[in-house]
């Protein structure tokens, strides 16, 4: 059986190193062969979301984003639940909000959406194999003023 704590830990520090810019974090969230694809839900549906494949190419991209994000970012993860359970492999489904803040004034909602991880234990510890990411709207890196 996984543990749902350990796995929501895992999840949660995805969100923190992508708010704090901290890619060796976020690298080590990732197994090596990972795969993370996903767009608006229009996007998923027309075939057009993108996909980025590798732990190296996966924070390569996240990295160049960081390049037109000038706002901080706060990801917030809710209703965090295991689809599939198993000793070293679960599915687990969460729902993501973004919130952007600029300079130091209020968060604004940028986005919602949800997130389908494929987690493995490598090492006795658990990573992201693949993710699909759904967002509710159509989504653009850079700040949305």
């Amino acid at each position: 059986m996984a543990d749902l704590e350990e796995i929501r830990a895992l999840l949660y520090r995805v969100c923190t190193s992508n708010d704090e810019r901290d890619a060796q974090l976020w690298e080590s969230c990732w197994t090596e062969d990972a795969k993370m694809g996903g767009g608006s839900r229009s996007e998923v549906a027309a075939g057009t979301a993108g996909l980025f494949e590798g732990r190296a190419g996966i924070t390569a991209a996240l990295v160049a984003a960081w390049k037109v994000q000038t706002h901080r970012r706060r990801h917030v993860l809710t209703n965090v639940f295991l689809v599939e359970d198993g000793e070293d492999e679960a599915v687990v489904n969460s729902y993501v909000t973004l919130y952007l803040i600029k300079d130091e004034g209020r968060p604004k909602l940028e986005l919602t959406g949800s997130y389908r991880d494929h987690v493995v234990r490598e090492d006795g510890q658990w990573k992201i194999k693949k993710r699909h990411a759904v967002m509710d709207s159509v989504y653009q890196p850079g700040d949305v003023d």
